[in-house]
């Protein structure tokens, strides 16, 4: 059964988005006393909203939905008024933008500035970026943990149901190589920022061959002048560590030459394969200077044709 508040319309501010169940949940105004109550609006198709039951800390299961007749005021967080709404959709063709519309149009706005941002090929490419061998959680480890930020700027603002957001460039740069790259982000702003609520994606760029062969040959070196040491605690297991890294406890001669052999020979890996590719744009770059030269001719040919 419907409340007669409806009757009357009902003003409604922002309490959580639930993005797993695609929907906002949204706190009525009511008199001072009175139990609260919730509503909710989806954030797909025709943007319906309803009546909730459970809201706000509880499962929010969606009850029926609201009255076509009924207005909907929406307010910010200290009830002024922002826009107005309702299900009927011959009044109101559309509903006012969601969060996530807002970040797509936001950054769309910007995009052009930062051509090089994506979300595809950050994993393969920080991972590249490990002098050593990496298992699955080490991997994981390499690539969500070994970082820290060391500095943020803001690129625009943005403001939605009278809360204001920023896109923000992050600089990371990671603890174990040299490696830096951006991330690019939606933040909540008040007073100062505090959370990001949505990734646009990474940018980060590949070094120039000839550093990456410098850093590799030193690397080589490194590893071929340095030995495995054993550190003896009494009481205690034996443990080795290879360039300040920590390989194991109790490891036999073997194990400790296993794991000295199969980090230069990553190493040896990775200089070849940007020695070989070194080679190619070498060989690239005469071939492009002969085709350069070759239409020169063709101009100078051109030329002397129309005289």
């Amino acid at each position: 059964m419907e409340v007669k508040q409806e009757n009357k319309g009902i003003r409604v501010r922002l309490n959580h988005i639930r993005h797993g169940e695609c929907m906002e949940v949204w706190q009525l105004q009511t008199p001072e006393g009175k139990p609260k109550r919730y509503v909710c609006r989806d954030t797909y198709g025709e943007n319906c909203w309803y009546w909730l039951c459970d809201a706000p800390s509880g499962c929010c299961e969606r009850d029926y939905a609201i009255n076509n007749d009924i207005a909907i005021t929406v307010c910010d967080q200290s009830w002024r008024e922002i826009t107005r709404d309702s299900n009927n959709r011959r009044r109101y063709a559309k509903s006012f933008a969601t969060l996530e519309d807002t970040y797509t149009e936001e950054w769309r706005k910007i995009a052009g500035n930062y051509p090089g941002v994506t979300r595809n090929g950050f994993k393969e490419w920080i991972l590249k970026q490990s002098f050593r061998p990496l298992n699955g959680t080490e991997e994981a480890n390499w690539q969500y943990c070994r970082h820290e930020t060391v500095a943020s700027e803001t690129l625009a603002h943005f403001t939605w149901i009278g809360e204001k957001y920023a896109i923000c460039r992050v600089t990371q740069k990671h603890t174990e190589c040299d490696a830096r790259w951006y991330e690019y982000y939606a933040r909540k702003v008040q007073g100062i920022y505090y959370g990001h609520t949505h990734f646009f994606g990474y940018e980060f760029h590949d070094r120039h061959i000839s550093d990456v062969l410098r850093t590799l040959g030193k690397r080589c070196e490194d590893i071929g002048n340095t030995v495995v040491e054993t550190r003896y605690r009494q009481g205690h297991s034996a443990m080795s560590y290879f360039m300040d890294e920590f390989i194991g406890y109790d490891l036999s001669h073997e194990q400790v030459r296993d794991a000295k052999e199969c980090r230069l020979r990553k190493a040896w890996e990775d200089y070849s394969e940007a020695n070989a590719y070194y080679y190619r744009l070498k060989e690239n770059e005469v071939s492009v200077r002969g085709i350069e030269a070759m239409l020169q001719r063709i101009r100078q040919q051109i030329r002397k044709t129309k005289r």
